[in-house]
């Protein structure tokens, strides 16, 4: 059986584990595989902005992070556009300049998204988060060399993920419990049923998708 990688978690289980720091230092157990990734969250944009962005080069000059996010914009929060658009702007490029994955939350901000990834140029490391969207909106994060991440919304066949999800590139895509009680290999094993593929398959093609992306 090969391995479990967890793409992006705020709670860390079997296998490898990607920790997002924006909730803050999670309570890991012993023998958890742990790897982190630290960003700003749209949700949690405050007056410690310029801090918390030199605490996040410190942390990839110092290789301590294996990707830069949360990071995204998201139309439930308060925040203005402008100033979302801004940060996230600043993470990308922070994401460019060494070299690192960027894992994106969107809400309802999709296209701006985009609008970004076509401002910044190619190619891209990005990961949209958790996604559970319409094939219009799939096909065009696609199109502009966005990779995709399911998480627990797989588990609901009635979701946007699992009826997506046999169209998504495989080299494209990634597997996360996010911050959810499914277990990555309850997820692992419910993608896999819906391509049709068996367990050790799925763990494979989420390998060389990590090995290519997140691997120097």
């Amino acid at each position: 059986m090969g391995e479990w990688i967890n793409i992006h978690t705020h709670r860390p289980g079997k296998g490898l584990n990607i920790v997002d720091l924006c909730l803050g230092n999670p309570v890991i157990s012993q023998g958890k595989m742990i790897l982190y990734s630290a960003g700003i969250h749209p949700m949690f944009i405050d007056d410690g902005v310029e801090r918390r962005l030199e605490d996040i080069r410190r942390l990839a000059d110092k290789n301590e992070i294996v990707a830069i996010g949360e990071a995204g914009l998201d139309r439930n929060v308060s925040i203005p556009m402008e100033w979302q658009q801004n940060l996230f702007r600043r993470q990308a490029l922070l994401a460019v300049e060494f070299d690192l994955p960027l894992i994106i939350h969107g809400v309802r901000t999709f296209s701006e998204i985009v609008a970004e990834a076509k401002r910044l140029g190619g190619p891209h490391k990005w990961i949209v988060h958790g996604f559970n969207n319409r094939r219009e909106v799939m096909l065009d994060l696609l199109r502009h060399g966005i990779n995709l991440s399911i998480g627990h919304q797989v588990m609901n066949e009635a979701s946007h993920a699992w009826q997506l999800l046999p169209e998504i590139p495989r080299e494209c895509l990634f597997l996360e419990t996010d911050n959810s009680e499914w277990g990555i290999d309850e997820i692992y094993d419910k993608a896999a049923q819906r391509l049709g593929i068996n367990l050790e398959e799925m763990q494979d093609l989420i390998q060389k998708n990590y090995r290519c992306l997140f691997q120097k």
